[in-house]
């Protein structure tokens, strides 16, 4: 197995881990920002992908080009200095945000499969990102090419033996179709936005492992693809259950329980997983730009940041699954549209170069 194809995948894993967490994982983000919206939601599903595809190609390859390797020099020269601050501010914010939505997932998991108090499973979880931050960028990739592989293949495979199962009775989704609000675009480009305003900052740390353009664009391709697929099947799933999970913070969860328990206990598996890797993900994102931008010494900036995210993820997780990242989504559509267009520029530019 060549270095390339090796960094390929582990570009692919980074990508789709930091987009796979609790939020998507849980069915929180796929009952929030598609299925409210009807069957018609699944074209939603299908432009997410592509745009997720495109904007992790086009972000990769220029830092590749580029020799990239912080998010100052990828985002400054695209929107000025002054707008960059204030876009750096907000995803400060976002993955601040993030990682709270994580570890509150972790406590809602403790809560609701075993019996036990959020806030140790909040700990937890702040404890183990804690071990990985400590080992810097180089923890961030172990952990994703190792979890966002197995997470993918692992809701993939319950997700197509319930598909083939279908041990749930009248399909609710023919009583969801009457209700729907045809508004699944704009939810659809709300979902991407606010993911894509962390991926420069964690994208720009793996420039070392960008060993040739093809492991870039790649990368990007297959990670964007992958969340596509994964989603395309928690979004069926979800159809054939959904008025008997609308009320749970974990409802793929309670779709799992009912399979049967190795099901879930398979489930409760991927789902910690996901929010672990998105977690890390988040958290160095943050901790890079804090420590980068103000020069603190890291070690006591990383132990304040994950004790100060214990209080706020106490506030709840599907609760800031509905708010706090709609809220960042609106705001983050500016970056969307920038990144494609400089996307599709940096590759006229690239073929205008060969001919």
């Amino acid at each position: 197995m060549s270095v390339h194809f090796k960094n390929t995948v582990k570009v692919a894993s980074v990508y789709a881990g930091t987009i796979l967490g609790a939020g998507f994982a849980s069915g929180q983000e796929i009952l929030q920002f598609f299925i409210v919206y009807g069957e018609e939601s699944i074209y939603g599903i299908i432009l997410s992908a592509l745009l997720f595809a495109l904007i992790g190609a086009g972000v990769l390859n220029k830092i590749y080009r580029h020799n990239i390797c912080s998010y100052d020099q990828y985002v400054f020269p695209l929107i000025g200095k002054k707008m960059g601050r204030f876009v750096e501010i907000l995803v400060c914010l976002f993955m601040l945000s993030s990682f709270c939505v994580m570890t509150a997932g972790s406590g809602a998991i403790f809560y609701e499969e075993m019996g036990l108090s959020k806030r140790l499973g909040i700990i937890v979880m702040v404890l183990l990102c804690l071990i990985v931050f400590l080992n810097d960028i180089k923890g961030v990739v172990l952990v994703n090419s190792i979890l966002a592989p197995m997470m993918s293949a692992g809701i993939i495979i319950l997700g197509c033996y319930i598909l083939i199962v279908r041990d749930c009775g009248v399909l609710s989704m023919m009583h969801l179709a009457k209700q729907a609000v045809y508004n699944w675009f704009s939810s659809s480009l709300v979902y991407v936005s606010y993911n894509t305003l962390t991926i420069v900052v964690i994208m720009t740390a793996l420039s070392p492992i960008l060993t040739k353009r093809s492991v870039a664009v790649m990368g990007g391709l297959i990670g964007g693809m992958s969340l596509g697929i994964v989603a395309g099947i928690l979004w069926m799933v979800m159809m054939l259950f959904y008025s008997d999970i609308i009320s749970y913070e974990l409802p793929l969860l309670q779709i799992m329980i009912s399979q049967g328990r190795a099901a879930e206990l398979i489930y409760v598996c991927i789902l910690y997983s996901a929010m672990f890797t998105t977690a890390v993900a988040s958290g160095y994102g943050f901790l890079n730009r804090i420590t980068t931008r103000f020069k603190v010494n890291k070690n006591i900036c990383t132990i304040g940041f994950c004790l100060l995210a214990i209080p706020f993820a106490e506030m709840g997780f599907s609760n800031l699954v509905k708010n706090v990242y709609a809220l960042f989504g609106y705001l983050g559509l500016f970056m969307v549209v920038v990144i494609i267009v400089d996307g599709v520029k940096e590759m006229i530019r690239k073929n205008a170069s060969i001919l």
